[in-house]
């Protein structure tokens, strides 16, 4: 049963918030934006035709239209598109979680510091941004050389580096052939 936004909701837009029932707390603009929200408080959507999935889940914030998520039962995601709804920065989930930023930068990790994870070794290591398309191609840390495969001009930090020959690698070759990088002192 579809009844009317509660009072403290703000829904502009037709077809908007078209399914609220007991969602409390939240702000729709746009034509079509929210459709599937049933009970997931704390939302804020503004664009044409986005979060048309998201349903139950609570305290997202999405801007830009026809933004296709976040999930049914998201909870705490941001998400800034463009206007045809490609994620330009998305932030999901918890530090300990991996997050995913589409579009023109992806960050795994958080967006913090997380003190409890130790540093993968070489062959193991983590990743810590994508700036392309391209598979594989961003920058990347951990102890040791890196020994894994990864997209040509890849950089690589190592964090027990200790002369100038040791601490950047770049990859020359996508199976995983790594050069050191010179540095000064």
């Amino acid at each position: 049963m579809t009844t009317a936004p509660l009072v403290y909701d703000v829904v502009e837009g037709t077809q908007a918030g078209a399914n609220i029932t007991t969602a409390a707390g939240v702000t729709i603009q746009g034509f079509g934006s929210g459709q599937a929200i049933t009970t997931g408080s704390n939302n804020t959507i503004f664009g044409y035709n986005s979060s048309n999935t998201l349903a139950t889940g609570a305290g997202n914030t999405v801007v830009g239209a026809n933004v296709s998520g976040p999930s049914a039962a998201a909870a705490n995601v941001v998400i800034l598109a463009d206007g045809t709804g490609q994620a330009r920065f998305d932030y999901g989930l918890t530090i300990a979680a991996v997050n995913t930023i589409t579009g023109t930068l992806n960050v795994t990790g958080g967006l913090g510091v997380n003190t409890s994870t130790a540093l993968a070794a070489g062959a193991a290591t983590q990743f810590v941004a994508q700036f392309s398309t391209t598979a594989g191609f961003g920058i990347y840390y951990g102890s040791g050389a890196p020994s894994f495969a990864a997209a040509v001009n890849s950089l690589y930090i190592r964090s027990d580096g200790s002369s100038s020959s040791t601490r950047m690698y770049m990859c020359s070759v996508a199976s995983g052939t790594w050069v050191a990088v010179t540095t000064a002192s």
